[in-house]
């Protein structure tokens, strides 16, 4: 299997029903905007017990992110959703009770308890808190204020604090209004276009789920590591260019700081007081001093070495708005027509869940996260075609079907 760089985003997400609060949906997902949409019935694919009308709409709550691959934000939605059993959470700290149900011939089955909205938001305080997670650079987004009051009113009286790194906000959507103006253009309605519009605005739309806040980052490194053979590691001053490519250099402008991988997860974990630690959480450049998240500079390097299609589509220059093409007058179009592209404005198409099934089980010990996937795809430039040229319009594209990438086994109480 080929290698391949750590996500650009992947998160767990918590969904409640807009007609009956107390049914909840715990999953995960590379595109939350697309989800839930899958969820609400718009597009494609879709949970099968997110699929009853009498529910519909689901609001999407909350959804914790910054996970270090796929791997790990699957692990991490199995212990939430399976709060009664995992083995990360100490019998004497959980919240959740295990029960069981006796069948017709006396079989005893372990049973899901019944889970409200409070005892999911406890579970996740308490997730955030144990030896397995407290150290991922993980963060909590809230997208309805409620639950963040309830998510408060829970945080001032549980005994146990949330480590300092791990990030709680409330990110409520904007009107559309504020965010296009009073009067919305005919063009910004195109929907790349609108999409673009929304980033960093708020709620579910506003979130970016792209390498384009890496941008900077990755030009700096190949273009710092390319030809300076007598760069040294900022740690130990030994050289670094047989170990170039995975070297990790500082993100900030004006400093030339690289450093060998280990010897920069060695400085970053003494400097948290966590010397055995496997994975460090953040700290200061060695020249700058300036600090960073260690999973965003593993990320960079990662997509610098392993993520060939997804630079192309980084470094690509956006096109210009492809102008709709008019069915042409039958004696004077060409035999044949040629499709467009299948993006509009050279965008990817949103990445793809790959489920592992229903039947996989996430190992109790920690694991080395090193398993990375990607979530983009290959994208062609459009062809060029003559203006003196008409055509046919094109044929519509055949519904795009997306396998669930939940698990099938979450809750849902009435």
């Amino acid at each position: 299997m080929e290698p391949k760089p750590i996500p650009a985003f992947y998160c767990c997400y918590l969904l409640r029903s807009t007609k009956c609060h107390s049914s909840l949906y715990v999953g995960s997902t590379p595109s939350p905007r697309r989800r839930l949409a899958q969820h609400n019935g718009d597009s494609k694919g879709g949970a099968v017990r997110t699929a009853r009308k009498n529910l519909r709409p689901w609001e999407m709550t909350c959804i914790v992110t910054g996970f270090p691959s796929k791997i790990a934000a699957l692990q991490f939605e199995w212990a939430w959703q399976n709060t009664h059993v995992t083995k990360r959470i100490a019998d004497e700290q959980r919240i959740t009770v295990r029960k069981t149900t006796e069948s017709k011939s006396g079989r005893k089955r372990p049973a899901r308890p019944r889970s409200s909205l409070k005892d999911k938001l406890s579970n996740l305080h308490l997730l955030l808190r144990v030896p397995s997670f407290a150290r991922w650079p993980l963060s909590v987004r809230f997208f309805c204020e409620d639950v963040y009051g309830l998510w408060q009113a829970w945080s001032d009286r549980v005994n146990g604090n949330i480590r300092e790194g791990i990030q709680m906000v409330l990110d409520l959507k904007q009107p559309v209004e504020s965010v296009l103006g009073d009067e919305v253009p005919m063009n910004i309605l195109n929907k790349s276009k609108r999409k673009r519009e929304m980033l960093g605005k708020g709620g579910v739309d506003g979130l970016e789920i792209g390498y384009g806040a890496l941008k900077d980052h990755v030009e700096k490194s190949i273009f710092l590591l390319a030809d300076d053979e007598g760069l040294t590691c900022a740690v130990c001053s030994k050289d670094l260019w047989r170990h170039r490519q995975t070297a990790l250099v500082c993100p900030h402008q004006g400093c030339r700081a690289a450093s060998h991988l280990s010897c920069l997860a060695g400085a970053f974990s003494a400097e948290d007081g966590q010397a055995a630690s496997v994975m460090p959480v953040s700290g200061k450049c060695p020249k700058c001093g300036t600090k960073s998240v260690w999973v965003d500079l593993v990320k960079e390097m990662t997509l610098r070495i392993r993520g060939e299609k997804e630079l192309a589509l980084l470094m690509k220059n956006p096109q210009a708005p492809k102008a709709k093409v008019a069915k042409a007058n039958s004696a004077t179009a060409p035999a044949t027509a040629i499709a467009a592209s299948d993006f509009e404005d050279g965008a990817p198409a949103e990445p793809d869940d790959d489920p592992l099934g229903e039947g996989w089980q996430p190992q109790d010990a920690d694991e080395d996260l090193e398993s990375m996937t990607s979530a983009a795809s290959d994208v062609s430039d459009a062809e060029q075609i003559p203006n003196n040229v008409k055509f046919q319009a094109t044929s519509q594209r055949l519904p795009r079907v997306i396998e669930d990438s939940d698990w099938d086994d979450a809750q849902m109480l009435d």
